[in-house]
Protein backbone atom coordinates (compact mmCIF):
# COMPACT_ATOMS: atom_id res chain seq x y z
CA UNK A 1 0.00 0.00 0.00
CA UNK A 2 1.29 3.44 -0.81
CA UNK A 3 0.94 4.62 2.70
CA UNK A 4 3.55 2.38 4.08
CA UNK A 5 5.88 3.28 0.80
CA UNK A 6 5.53 7.07 1.41
CA UNK A 7 6.46 5.96 5.16
CA UNK A 8 10.05 4.84 3.85
CA UNK A 9 13.11 6.99 4.47
CA UNK A 10 14.13 7.53 0.91
CA UNK A 11 11.30 7.69 -2.40
CA UNK A 12 12.13 7.53 -5.98
CA UNK A 13 9.59 8.24 -8.20
CA UNK A 14 9.84 7.13 -11.84
CA UNK A 15 7.99 6.60 -14.81
CA UNK A 16 7.22 7.22 -18.03
CA UNK A 17 8.17 10.79 -19.36
CA UNK A 18 4.64 13.33 -19.67
CA UNK A 19 2.68 11.34 -16.64
CA UNK A 20 3.51 14.23 -14.04
CA UNK A 21 6.45 12.12 -12.08
CA UNK A 22 8.15 15.75 -11.31
CA UNK A 23 4.48 17.03 -10.15
CA UNK A 24 3.61 14.01 -7.95
CA UNK A 25 7.05 13.48 -6.14
CA UNK A 26 7.28 17.25 -5.33
CA UNK A 27 3.58 17.31 -4.06
CA UNK A 28 4.68 14.01 -2.24
CA UNK A 29 7.57 16.46 -0.68
CA UNK A 30 5.56 19.01 0.54
CA UNK A 31 2.88 16.88 1.95
CA UNK A 32 5.91 15.77 4.02
CA UNK A 33 7.07 19.04 4.94
CA UNK A 34 3.63 19.92 5.79
CA UNK A 35 3.63 16.76 8.36
CA UNK A 36 6.87 18.73 9.96
CA UNK A 37 9.18 16.17 8.39
CA UNK A 38 12.28 17.48 7.24
CA UNK A 39 12.59 16.56 3.28
CA UNK A 40 15.05 16.97 0.47
CA UNK A 41 13.43 17.02 -2.78
CA UNK A 42 16.14 15.88 -5.44
CA UNK A 43 15.94 16.51 -9.42
CA UNK A 44 18.86 15.58 -11.85
CA UNK A 45 20.70 17.74 -13.65
CA UNK A 46 17.76 20.29 -14.60
CA UNK A 47 19.44 22.82 -17.24
CA UNK A 48 17.07 25.50 -16.38
CA UNK A 49 18.71 25.51 -12.84
CA UNK A 50 21.69 25.95 -11.12
CA UNK A 51 24.53 22.70 -11.14
CA UNK A 52 24.19 21.27 -7.94
CA UNK A 53 22.39 24.37 -6.36
CA UNK A 54 19.81 24.23 -3.41
CA UNK A 55 17.51 26.17 -2.28
CA UNK A 56 14.59 26.43 0.38
CA UNK A 57 10.90 26.47 -1.81
CA UNK A 58 8.69 26.01 1.57
CA UNK A 59 9.32 25.79 5.01
CA UNK A 60 11.07 22.18 5.86
CA UNK A 61 11.59 21.72 1.97
CA UNK A 62 14.68 22.03 0.69
CA UNK A 63 15.17 21.68 -3.32
CA UNK A 64 19.05 20.15 -5.08
CA UNK A 65 19.04 20.15 -8.28
CA UNK A 66 22.06 16.92 -8.32
CA UNK A 67 24.84 17.33 -10.74
CA UNK A 68 27.01 14.79 -12.01
CA UNK A 69 30.12 16.71 -11.61
CA UNK A 70 29.91 18.38 -8.66
CA UNK A 71 28.98 15.02 -7.13
CA UNK A 72 31.92 13.81 -8.57
CA UNK A 73 34.02 16.36 -6.71
CA UNK A 74 31.89 15.90 -3.32
CA UNK A 75 32.97 12.54 -3.16
CA UNK A 76 36.82 12.76 -4.09
CA UNK A 77 36.63 15.22 -1.72
CA UNK A 78 35.52 12.49 0.82
CA UNK A 79 37.61 9.85 0.15
CA UNK A 80 40.66 12.06 0.10
CA UNK A 81 39.83 13.72 2.39
CA UNK A 82 42.05 16.84 1.86
CA UNK A 83 40.44 19.50 -0.01
CA UNK A 84 43.21 20.91 -1.44
CA UNK A 85 44.28 17.70 -3.14
CA UNK A 86 41.23 16.63 -4.45
CA UNK A 87 40.73 19.88 -6.04
CA UNK A 88 44.12 19.15 -7.49
CA UNK A 89 43.15 15.70 -8.35
CA UNK A 90 39.87 16.19 -9.49
CA UNK A 91 40.88 19.48 -11.75
CA UNK A 92 43.51 17.03 -13.89
CA UNK A 93 42.38 16.69 -17.29
CA UNK A 94 43.00 12.59 -17.23
CA UNK A 95 40.65 12.10 -14.20
CA UNK A 96 37.90 15.08 -15.76
CA UNK A 97 38.06 12.76 -18.80
CA UNK A 98 37.93 9.28 -17.10
CA UNK A 99 34.90 10.65 -14.65
CA UNK A 100 32.90 11.87 -17.90
CA UNK A 101 33.72 8.53 -19.97
CA UNK A 102 33.77 5.93 -17.72
CA UNK A 103 30.96 3.85 -17.94
CA UNK A 104 28.38 4.31 -15.06
CA UNK A 105 30.34 6.50 -13.42
CA UNK A 106 28.26 9.60 -14.00
CA UNK A 107 24.87 7.41 -12.47
CA UNK A 108 27.15 6.06 -9.61
CA UNK A 109 27.96 9.91 -8.70
CA UNK A 110 24.06 10.97 -8.89
CA UNK A 111 22.95 8.43 -7.21
CA UNK A 112 25.56 7.98 -4.39
CA UNK A 113 24.34 12.08 -3.96
CA UNK A 114 21.20 10.60 -2.54
CA UNK A 115 22.79 7.75 -0.76
CA UNK A 116 24.80 10.76 1.27
CA UNK A 117 22.07 12.63 1.85
CA UNK A 118 19.59 10.71 3.26
CA UNK A 119 21.53 11.29 6.34
CA UNK A 120 20.50 15.02 6.81
CA UNK A 121 16.84 14.45 6.40
CA UNK A 122 13.88 12.80 7.55
CA UNK A 123 12.74 12.13 4.04
CA UNK A 124 14.10 12.28 0.74
CA UNK A 125 12.49 12.41 -2.39
CA UNK A 126 14.12 11.81 -5.87
CA UNK A 127 12.62 13.07 -9.02
CA UNK A 128 14.01 10.23 -11.52
CA UNK A 129 14.77 10.64 -15.28
CA UNK A 130 12.43 9.73 -17.40
CA UNK A 131 11.96 5.28 -17.96
CA UNK A 132 15.34 4.05 -19.35
CA UNK A 133 17.60 6.95 -18.01
CA UNK A 134 16.20 6.45 -14.60
CA UNK A 135 16.20 2.75 -15.12
CA UNK A 136 19.94 3.12 -16.05
CA UNK A 137 21.23 4.91 -13.06
CA UNK A 138 20.08 1.56 -10.90
CA UNK A 139 22.11 -1.00 -13.04
CA UNK A 140 24.86 1.61 -13.46
CA UNK A 141 25.21 1.27 -10.01
CA UNK A 142 24.69 -2.37 -9.34
CA UNK A 143 26.71 -3.30 -12.01
CA UNK A 144 29.93 -1.47 -10.05
CA UNK A 145 28.69 -3.72 -7.45
CA UNK A 146 29.12 -6.88 -8.51
CA UNK A 147 32.15 -6.15 -11.50
CA UNK A 148 34.45 -4.12 -9.31
CA UNK A 149 35.91 -6.68 -6.73
CA UNK A 150 37.56 -4.05 -3.79
CA UNK A 151 38.68 -0.67 -2.87
CA UNK A 152 35.89 1.96 -2.00
CA UNK A 153 33.72 2.35 -4.82
CA UNK A 154 32.78 -1.32 -4.89
CA UNK A 155 31.83 -0.81 -1.26
CA UNK A 156 29.50 2.04 -1.70
CA UNK A 157 27.69 0.51 -4.73
CA UNK A 158 27.37 -2.96 -2.61
CA UNK A 159 25.90 -0.37 0.43
CA UNK A 160 24.06 2.06 -2.06
CA UNK A 161 22.24 -1.12 -3.63
CA UNK A 162 21.56 -2.54 -0.45
CA UNK A 163 19.55 0.31 0.97
CA UNK A 164 17.66 0.57 -2.40
CA UNK A 165 16.58 -2.94 -2.04
CA UNK A 166 15.78 -2.69 1.56
CA UNK A 167 11.82 -2.75 1.67
CA UNK A 168 12.51 -1.11 4.98
CA UNK A 169 14.28 1.95 4.16
CA UNK A 170 13.54 2.56 0.36
CA UNK A 171 10.46 2.75 -1.98
CA UNK A 172 9.83 2.77 -5.48
CA UNK A 173 6.62 4.57 -6.48
CA UNK A 174 5.59 4.18 -10.11
CA UNK A 175 3.44 7.11 -11.73
CA UNK A 176 1.62 6.72 -15.00
CA UNK A 177 -1.78 7.79 -16.65
CA UNK A 178 -4.62 6.41 -17.22
CA UNK A 179 -4.18 5.44 -21.02
CA UNK A 180 -2.86 2.36 -22.32
CA UNK A 181 0.46 3.12 -23.24
CA UNK A 182 1.89 4.25 -20.02
CA UNK A 183 0.07 1.82 -18.25
CA UNK A 184 1.32 -1.20 -20.30
CA UNK A 185 5.24 0.88 -19.99
CA UNK A 186 4.82 0.73 -16.31
CA UNK A 187 4.28 -2.84 -16.07
CA UNK A 188 7.56 -3.12 -18.09
CA UNK A 189 9.26 -0.74 -15.88
CA UNK A 190 8.25 -3.20 -12.52
CA UNK A 191 9.08 -6.04 -14.44
CA UNK A 192 13.08 -4.42 -14.77
CA UNK A 193 13.11 -3.18 -11.22
CA UNK A 194 11.84 -6.52 -9.87
CA UNK A 195 15.22 -7.76 -11.61
CA UNK A 196 17.47 -5.56 -9.59
CA UNK A 197 15.67 -5.31 -6.78
CA UNK A 198 13.56 -8.73 -6.32
CA UNK A 199 12.88 -8.00 -2.42
CA UNK A 200 11.33 -4.78 -3.02
CA UNK A 201 8.33 -4.55 -4.69
CA UNK A 202 7.23 -1.51 -6.93
CA UNK A 203 3.94 0.73 -5.82
CA UNK A 204 1.42 2.21 -8.38
CA UNK A 205 0.11 5.19 -8.70
CA UNK A 206 -2.32 6.77 -11.78
CA UNK A 207 -2.36 10.48 -12.28
CA UNK A 208 -4.48 12.98 -13.22
CA UNK A 209 -7.58 10.30 -13.30
CA UNK A 210 -10.97 12.48 -14.25
CA UNK A 211 -14.04 12.41 -11.35
CA UNK A 212 -15.46 8.91 -11.71
CA UNK A 213 -19.01 10.12 -13.59
CA UNK A 214 -19.34 6.95 -15.18
CA UNK A 215 -17.62 3.20 -15.31
CA UNK A 216 -16.92 0.93 -17.88
CA UNK A 217 -19.18 -1.97 -17.89
CA UNK A 218 -17.24 -4.93 -17.23
CA UNK A 219 -18.55 -7.40 -19.98
CA UNK A 220 -17.77 -4.25 -22.64
CA UNK A 221 -14.51 -5.55 -24.20
CA UNK A 222 -13.96 -2.25 -26.19
CA UNK A 223 -16.39 0.75 -25.04
CA UNK A 224 -15.34 3.15 -27.35
CA UNK A 225 -17.06 0.85 -30.70
CA UNK A 226 -20.51 1.05 -29.21
CA UNK A 227 -20.51 4.87 -28.73
CA UNK A 228 -22.27 6.60 -31.63
CA UNK A 229 -19.74 9.21 -32.04
CA UNK A 230 -16.20 9.20 -30.43
CA UNK A 231 -16.40 12.96 -30.14
CA UNK A 232 -18.00 14.70 -26.95
CA UNK A 233 -20.84 17.32 -27.89
CA UNK A 234 -20.62 18.85 -24.39
CA UNK A 235 -18.81 19.42 -21.48
CA UNK A 236 -20.32 16.88 -19.37
CA UNK A 237 -20.07 13.89 -22.59
CA UNK A 238 -16.51 14.51 -22.79
CA UNK A 239 -15.98 13.75 -18.97
CA UNK A 240 -18.51 11.00 -19.14
CA UNK A 241 -16.34 8.95 -21.66
CA UNK A 242 -13.24 10.23 -20.98
CA UNK A 243 -14.46 8.33 -17.33
CA UNK A 244 -15.47 5.25 -18.93
CA UNK A 245 -12.10 4.96 -21.19
CA UNK A 246 -9.79 5.50 -18.01
CA UNK A 247 -11.28 3.15 -16.16
CA UNK A 248 -11.58 0.48 -19.39
CA UNK A 249 -7.82 1.07 -19.59
CA UNK A 250 -6.84 0.39 -15.92
CA UNK A 251 -8.49 -3.31 -16.62
CA UNK A 252 -4.50 -3.33 -17.25
CA UNK A 253 -3.72 -3.06 -13.72
CA UNK A 254 -6.58 -4.88 -12.00
CA UNK A 255 -6.86 -7.81 -14.15
CA UNK A 256 -3.14 -8.29 -12.74
CA UNK A 257 -4.29 -7.69 -9.49
CA UNK A 258 -2.72 -4.63 -8.77
CA UNK A 259 -3.42 -2.33 -6.08
CA UNK A 260 -2.85 1.47 -6.99
CA UNK A 261 -3.34 5.10 -5.22
CA UNK A 262 -5.22 7.58 -7.57
CA UNK A 263 -4.41 11.70 -7.87
CA UNK A 264 -7.45 13.80 -9.87
CA UNK A 265 -6.92 15.81 -12.70
CA UNK A 266 -5.50 19.22 -12.08
CA UNK A 267 -6.14 21.64 -14.48
CA UNK A 268 -3.05 23.42 -16.19
CA UNK A 269 -2.00 26.96 -14.63
CA UNK A 270 -3.36 25.72 -11.03
CA UNK A 271 -0.24 25.39 -8.49
CA UNK A 272 -0.49 21.34 -9.20
CA UNK A 273 2.40 20.04 -6.72
CA UNK A 274 0.66 22.23 -3.66
CA UNK A 275 -2.99 20.85 -4.77
CA UNK A 276 -1.47 17.22 -5.01
CA UNK A 277 -0.33 17.49 -1.39
CA UNK A 278 -3.66 18.64 -0.11
CA UNK A 279 -4.77 15.48 -1.65
CA UNK A 280 -2.21 13.15 -0.46
CA UNK A 281 -2.65 14.28 2.59
CA UNK A 282 -6.84 14.58 2.67
CA UNK A 283 -6.77 10.83 1.31
CA UNK A 284 -4.31 9.56 3.82
CA UNK A 285 -1.60 8.48 1.99
CA UNK A 286 0.77 10.60 3.43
Amino acid sequence: MIQDLLSRHILFVTGKGGVGKTAVSLGIARAFAKKKLKTLWITFEDPLLIPGGVREIAPGLIHLNACAAVAFEEYVTMKIGASAISRVFVKNKLVQYLAQAAPGIHELVLLGKVWHERHLYDRVVADLPATGHGLAMFQSTQNFSVLFQGGPVHRDAVAMMQTFGDPAQCGHLLVALPEEMPLREALELENLLHEIFPDNAVDFLVNRVFPKTAQADPTDTDPPSRWTSPLAFTAHEYIEKRAILEDFNLRLWRERGLKFAELSYMPPGSDISEKLSCELIEKGYV
